[in-house]
């Protein structure tokens, strides 16, 4: 029989404050797969954390019409 173990977090700063380090840096904003790509996460979890970021207002999407997709920027205002 295998035993499952639950893994502690490491510490240093979440995927959430990571998100919102990269925005600040990207002004013209990053997809989704950017994100996921740079910061090794899973797409599901990316999205988890910026509908959180959307939800309180610190982010919000545009469809960018050259590229078809959604990017995400920082609410500066």
């Amino acid at each position: 029989m295998s035993v499952i173990r639950i893994i502690s977090p490491t510490p240093g700063p979440t995927t959430t404050e990571r998100i919102l380090e990269l925005l600040n840096s990207h002004n013209q904003g990053v997809t989704i797969k950017e994100l996921s790509h740079t910061l090794n996460r899973p797409v599901s979890m990316v999205q988890r954390c910026l509908k959180l970021l959307i939800a309180s207002g610190q982010v919000y999407s545009r469809l960018d019409d050259t590229e078809r997709q959604l990017v995400y920027q920082l609410n500066r205002s």
